[in-house]
């Protein structure tokens, strides 16, 4: 197996240690054997857990801003581009349910590391591109003009928060009445019915 392969199954299985684990719950052995390694190949590779856990943490932030910037920009009716933000959002969210409590429990432990992740990854000049777009639009009567944090705090309360209760809704919904839960049967099942009300909100907010 080439070098980049074993890299990106150490980061692979390292990834969902940390989302597991946590930070201060890992440690290198956890991780080598998640790879499938000895702990000497991950050491070559990865001197320290701080170095891993950097170049992850990285990469989850970049992955729970999706492509917000490229969407705003589509050559696509306004309605469509807004069912487009929430699906890029629960696309991330279904394949990694544990990055919002991840975060959150990290900014807990050490919030300037997240402030000076977000500046290693330069992520102020992408904001600034996405508040320009959205501008943009705004002065062109295709969007309504309202404060960002509104925006925010819609698609982020919307979209996350059914993934940060997750166990609590999976045992709602498995015990409960259908009729409350609008028949779902799984969370996966209570998500794809939530969608189009977190669109909703969205258009209601935005749409002129």
């Amino acid at each position: 197996m080439d070098q980049n392969n074993i890299e990106a199954r150490i980061l692979e299985a390292a990834t969902q240690v940390f989302l597991e684990k946590g930070y201060e719950g890992t440690n290198m052995t956890h991780i080598a054997e998640a790879a499938g390694i000895g702990r000497p190949a991950l050491y070559y590779y990865y001197r320290t857990k701080d170095k891993i856990f950097g170049e992850i943490f990285g990469n989850l932030v970049k992955s729970f801003v999706p492509g917000v910037l490229e969407i705003i920009r589509k050559d696509a009716p306004i309605e469509q581009r807004l069912e487009l933000l929430v699906d890029a959002y629960f696309e991330q969210l279904s394949h990694n349910p544990r990055l919002p409590i991840f975060i959150i429990r990290e900014m807990d432990r050490d919030p300037q590391f997240l402030v000076k992740t977000a500046a290693d990854l330069h992520l102020e000049n992408y904001f600034l591109s996405i508040m320009e777009a959205y501008e943009e639009e705004s002065k062109a009567g295709h969007l309504k003009a309202v404060p960002p944090y509104a925006i925010v705090l819609n698609v982020l309360g919307g979209a996350i928060t059914p993934f940060m209760f997750k166990p609590l809704m999976e045992t709602l919904v498995d015990s409960g009445d259908k009729d409350t839960w609008g028949g779902a049967q799984t969370f996966t099942t209570l998500i794809t019915l939530w969608k189009p009300y977190i669109v909703q909100n969205l258009k209601n907010l935005l749409v002129p």
